[in-house]
């Protein structure tokens, strides 16, 4: 694990620990004695060692924020005692079968990784939110704002005075959209991201996953790469379902096309592709039904 952000005891700022799987980015907002740990993970002792980070100086921990209910994302929820667990009410009111489902993912790949971990739960949430909510951390302000596309359930965290923008798993590998849950809302996303982006002076991007964005014109860069990837995607299964071509061969062959477009062979990765195309697919198939 490593520290790619450290801010001084006393001061305020972010801590950004990367972590050993998936380039995952355990984050931190710290002012004065206090910090927030949003989406701390993954393995025990990588949270261990993140909260030592975050209580340097003398700071205490007084709110967890969980951006989504991913299990990556939720991992290190019981390990900041006496903090107050925050998340969208769709983490919070999520139904027991994507719960265990949840948990058996997460099970997985503790076994992958010879984690143990039998005392964990899904998070037990102290505050709720439906759109947006403001949260205080010493002199810090946390603009906290629900904006599903890449989840059913998940939310960005922006620091007006860092000018910084916490995007969960938006922006973790621009180029390759990890869209989880529609298409339509993704890219909705997105352009709410660039408004906020354009709006609020943003500097600093950082996703929870692999490299953190420096610049509101490498920000704007990397979103628009984003929506031009659906873009791209959307018109490219248009024309082969207007050829004649099957779901199937439509997705495959969509997905394909993405890959050769992008020009980097992503190896195992590349998969996602295929996803993506499905869930527009979907979208299309919805379109010409109405």
């Amino acid at each position: 694990m490593t520290l790619l952000v450290d801010t001084a005891p006393g001061a305020d700022g972010l801590v950004v620990q990367r972590c050993g799987l998936w380039g995952y980015n355990s984050i931190g907002v710290v002012s004065g004695d206090e910090a927030c740990a949003v989406d701390p993970g993954i393995t025990p002792e990588e949270v261990l060692a993140f909260r030592s980070a975050l209580e340097s100086g003398g700071r205490r921990v007084t709110k967890v924020v969980l951006t989504h209910s991913h299990h990556d994302h939720i991992r290190g929820w019981q390990a900041f005692e006496g903090a107050e667990v925050i998340a969208p009410s769709a983490v919070a009111n999520k139904e027991a079968g994507p719960r265990e489902r949840i948990l058996a993912g997460k099970a997985k790949v503790d076994e992958r990784l010879g984690v143990e971990d039998a005392g964990f739960r899904y998070p037990a949430v102290d505050r709720a939110f439906d759109d947006h909510l403001t949260v205080r951390v010493g002199a810090l302000d946390l603009e906290l704002e629900f904006l599903p596309g890449h989840s059913n359930c998940t939310s960005v965290v922006h620091v007006p005075a860092l000018k910084a923008l916490l995007t969960a798993d938006y922006l973790v590998s621009p180029g390759l959209p990890y869209c989880r849950w529609e298409a339509a809302s993704f890219e909705a996303a997105h352009r709410r991201l660039r408004e906020l982006v354009r709006s609020a002076g943003i500097e600093r991007v950082v996703p929870a996953h692999n490299d953190l964005i420096d610049g509101p014109a490498a920000a704007l860069a990397a979103i628009e790469e984003e929506l031009e990837y659906f873009t791209a995607l959307r018109a490219d299964l248009a024309r082969r379902l207007a050829s004649g071509d099957s779901h199937e061969h439509a997705m495959r062959g969509a997905a394909k096309f993405m890959g050769e477009r992008r020009g980097v062979d992503l190896g195992a990765r590349a998969r996602q592709d295929r996803d993506n195309a499905r869930r527009v697919l979907a979208e299309l198939d919805e379109d010409q039904s109405k």
